[in-house]
Formats: C-alpha cells, structure tokens, sequence
C-alpha cells in the first residue's frame, strides 16, 4: 500500500470519527419521531389535568376557612398522608388539591421517562437493531446521549408549561413555578436512574425491574417519611426522588433551595451512567445473567411465560407485602383522627365509610390500580417478545398462537389476584393486632372487590396488542384514563356519566357498602368477551408487526 493510500484512508478515518458527534443529533430525531405521539399526548394530559385541578380548588373551597379545614382533615387522615403527603401549611391555598396532583404527575412522568430510556437503549441492543446503528459513523455513547437528551428534555418541557397551567387556574405564581420546576426535577431523577439500570443490566426486562422497583422502592421510602413526618424518620423523605420533589414544597413554604438535588442527581447519575457504558460490551450489563441449567424441565409454555415473568413478579410482591405492611400497622393511629368535616372531603377525594374503613377503602382503591398496571404490563410483555424476535422461533415449534398468548393471560389474571389477595392478607392481619381493629375479613373482601375491574382493563391491554399491535400502548391509555376519573374525577367535578366510565365505580365498595353481585359478573363476564375477541384478532394477524 503507497504511504498517499494510506493517508487517504487515515484522513476518511479521521473525518469519520469527527463526524460521529452528529450521530447524538439523528437520534434524537429518530427517538422523537417514533415517541412523538406518547409524549405529547401524556404532557397535555398532565397540563390539562392540573389546569382543572387549580381551577376546580377555588369553587370547591371558596374560604380560606374551608381550605384549612380540607387541608387539617387530610393530616389527620394516615392514608391520605401515606399516599399523598403531608401538607407543612394548613392554610397553603395548594393545599390537599396540590398534594394529591403532584403526587400522580411524579409517577406519571417517572413511568414516561423510564419507557424512554429504555425504548432508545437497552431496548434497541436486545433487538439488535443498535448493532446495525453502529456500524454507522455515530459514537458509541450517542444512544444513550439521545436517550438521556430526549427524557431529559420531556422533563424539562413539562416543568415549566405546568407552572403555567396551575397559574392561570388561579395559583400563586412562585409556588406555581416551583411546583413545575419540582415536577421536572423527580423526571430527570428518574431519567438519571434508568441510565444507570441500562448500563447494570443484562436485558430488557433486568432492566425494567431496576427501574420500576426504583419508582416503588421510592414511593415506599416516601410515605414512612411522611407518615412520620415528625420524628427521626422523617429522613427516609431525603433517600427518595419523589419526597425531593415534595421537600420543594410549593405553596408550602416554597423550598427552592431542594431543587439541587434532583439536578445534582442527574448530573451524578448520567456521568455514572456513561462511566459504565465505558466498561461493558454491547448487548451485555456490568451484572451479567446467571448461567442457566443444562437441562430443564420446562415444557410448557405456561412455565416459559412464567420464567419470564418471575423476577418483576417477584418484585411486585415484594412492594404489595411492603404497603399491606404498612397500612395494617398503620391503621390503628386511625381512631379519633377525622371529623365530619374531613370525611365528607375524604369521601370526595374516593373513600366511603367512617374511620379505618375510609382509611382501607382508599388504600384497596390505589392496590387495585396498581395490580391493573401489572396485568397490563405483563400482557404488553408479549409484544416484546414478537417485536425482538423470540416469538418467531416460538411458533416454529408445535407451539400455537393461543397457547402463548393464554400463558400471559393467565400469568396477568392469577398474579394481579395474588397481588391484591396478598396485600389484603397482610393489612387485615395487622389490623386485627392493632387497637380497635376490626374483623379480619372486612378488610380482606375489601382488597378483592377490585378484580372484575383489574381484569377488564388487562383485557382491553390485550384486545389493543391483538388488533392493533403497532398502538399497543392504548393498554396503558386506558389505565391512565381510569387513574384520572377515579383519583380526580371528583376534585375536578366531572359530571356523572363520566365518572361511571371506570370500571371500578361500578363496584361496591366494600366492607362499607353492601356485597352487589351484579356488577361483579357483568364486569367479569365483559372482561371474558374481550378476552375471547383478542384471541379472534391474535389468531388472524400477521406475526410479527415490528
């Protein structure tokens, strides 16, 4: 080779390698692209939902004397504090309304941030569809920079149009501005968490675990925190991201000065995240998987689904016991602790009864939600399966359609049960130990009311991933309506027929009211025929839709 020749091809090295700086830029247009429509349409209903909720205070509670009654009510209510937070300022015209709102729009930007990371990195090395991008002249860290650049920015971009929306529904203009900028602050937290899961795990799914267990892990440290608002572990506040978004208290004495911990995090946890990139090979994590048995008697696949699914199933269980722990032990501060007025307010806010069956009917509402999150998570868990390619081989064995389909409809169903049944177990048992509990099944039957409901929203999951499976996030579209209509249907006054679209108002709320079976059955059975046409459209569908 003449010294020109290689010079010449030294040069186009080296012009490649200044070129792959604008790889970070192609995708994230790329990223944005594919993840346009979830994006926008979660953000506008986050701002849509806080506008509302800001316009909704001031005809709900008209006088300050009101606002302080509303807000002492939900201090002295343990469940509400537990799922919510506690309120520093009685008389903060944000208040309960406040509280309540931020609390579903961290989780809500959480769970968005941690699809985004995951989507654009670890997602798209198991499909293998990140090799390919390499071989063009783009870094190797590019990815994972558009990934973190496109979360990032999500975060940052509902920040500041949420400051907006709650200040023209009528809210002060710096606690406003601080709410938003809290907002933002628990979704980079999150997108810096993720980052770092990405790098630690060895698949998709190891990597969803990391992450969505950070989000529990998270909540859980949050409420003792603030369960305990006023002693020594009101500290365990400060280990989670979203009590950093709550110590910025808006219109709560205005904390901006917390602020710089969710951003010192991100820095911190994004710098480690591309540490990490550096040490581990493509495809692979820095905790890499276990070895598996030469042989197994794993046959079915009932048994596969549930191989799959074991570790998230794991962790889900590991919260419920955590939460059924925690309100059982809880339940007995309960007595004495709300008046007539806090009731009414509370019963506003989706609890019914007196006392503990207020505090457990509000408890089994938000398990139930939760549960529904698992099923359709674990019947989504199918289109990943096909999207990366494993369904192919699948389906070249004698295996059929329905058999694979039915083992993660059954894994939805039967673990969603256990999820709640054990939850149920765990607090009535504690409570029943606690002064002044009451009898072991009131509370039980109570967690149980809501799996007609569970059921119906894993079966809508699974008619959407049957018949349209390139929209298969409608799943969660219809978990995130039913969050809003029960959690805020009532602050926002929505008219009635309205708040009859969740599956969930249909049921009696039980130990309180008395046992229907009706809705019980139809719901069940409307959940069966759905089930029966998603197989009808997985059946007859091309396989697979990537």
């Amino acid at each position: 080779m003449s010294r020109q020749t290689f010079a010449t091809r030294r040069g186009r090295g080296a012009d490649a390698t200044r070129r792959r700086g604008s790889g970070v830029a192609s995708l994230l247009r790329l990223a944005l692209r594919r993840d346009r429509i979830l994006i926008a349409v979660t953000l506008v209903l986050v701002w849509a939902l806080n506008y509302y909720s800001a316009e909704a205070m001031g005809s709900l509670y008209p006088h300050p004397a009101d606002l302080v009654a509303a807000n002492t009510a939900a201090n002295a209510s343990t469940g509400v504090v537990a799922m919510y937070g506690h309120i520093s300022d009685v008389g903060s015209v944000g208040g309960v309304g406040s509280t309540k709102m931020a609390m579903i729009n961290f989780i809500i930007l959480a769970f968005l941030v941690v699809a985004l990371v995951r989507r654009h990195t670890r997602a798209e090395e198991e499909t293998g569809r990140q090799e390919l991008i390499g071989s063009a002249p783009i870094a190797r860290h590019a990815p994972l920079t558009a990934a973190v650049l496109l979360a990032g920015a999500t975060s940052v971009a509902c920040g500041p149009v949420t400051w907006l929306c709650v200040w023209a529904g009528g809210w002060p203009s710096a606690g406003s501005m601080l709410y938003g900028l809290a907002l933002a602050g628990v979704g980079l937290s999150f997108t810096g968490i993720t980052a770092v899961a990405v790098q630690l795990s060895a698949n998709n799914r190891t990597c969803g675990i990391w992450a969505f267990s950070a989000i529990g892990l998270s909540f859980v440290l949050r409420m003792i925190g603030d369960v305990y608002w006023n002693r020594p572990a009101h500290v365990l506040s400060w280990l989670s991201p979203l009590g950093w978004g709550q110590q910025v208290r808006p219109y709560d004495g205005n904390h901006a000065w917390a602020l710089v911990v969710p951003l010192a995090f991100f820095a911190a946890t994004v710098a480690l995240a591309f540490v990490l990139l550096s040490h581990r090979d493509l495809g692979a994590g820095l905790f890499a998987e276990r070895a598996g048995t030469a042989h197994t008697r794993m046959g079915s696949a009932a048994a596969l689904a549930w191989r799959l699914q074991r570790g998230s199933f794991i962790a889900w269980l590991a919260c419920y016991v955590i939460f059924g722990a925690l309100a059982g032990g809880m339940s007995g501060s309960m007595q004495g602790m709300i008046n007539a007025d806090g009731e009414a307010m509370l019963r506003a806010m989706g609890g019914v009864g007196h006392l503990n069956d207020l505090y457990f009917t509000l408890i089994s509402a938000f398990a139930a939600l939760g549960a529904a999150a698992y099923g359709v998570a674990t019947v989504l868990r199918m289109r990943s399966e096909e999207s990366s390619g494993h369904l192919e081989q699948l389906l070249a064995t004698p295996l059929t359609r329905t058999r694979f389909a039915g083992s993660y409809l059954v894994q939805a169903v039967l673990g969603s049960a256990v999820l709640v049944a054990l939850l149920g177990a765990t607090a009535a048992t504690l409570h029943t130990t606690s002064p002044g509990g009451g009898g072991w099944w009131r509370v039980f039957s109570g967690a149980l009311i809501g799996l007609p409901g569970i059921w119906l929203l894993t079966a809508l999951a699974f008619v959407a991933l049957a018949w349209l499976p390139r929209l298969d996030w409608l799943g969660w579209a219809f978990l995130g309506w039913v969050v809003v209509v029960d959690e805020l249907g009532a602050l926002l006054k929505f008219p009635g027929w309205l708040l009859k679209a969740s599956p969930f108002a249909h049921l009696p709320k039980l130990p309180v009211e008395p046992m229907t079976w009706a809705p019980v059955l139809v719901i069940t059975a409307l959940a069966a025929v759905l089930v029966a046409i998603g197989f009808v459209g997985y059946r007859r569908r091309d396989m697979p839709v990537v």
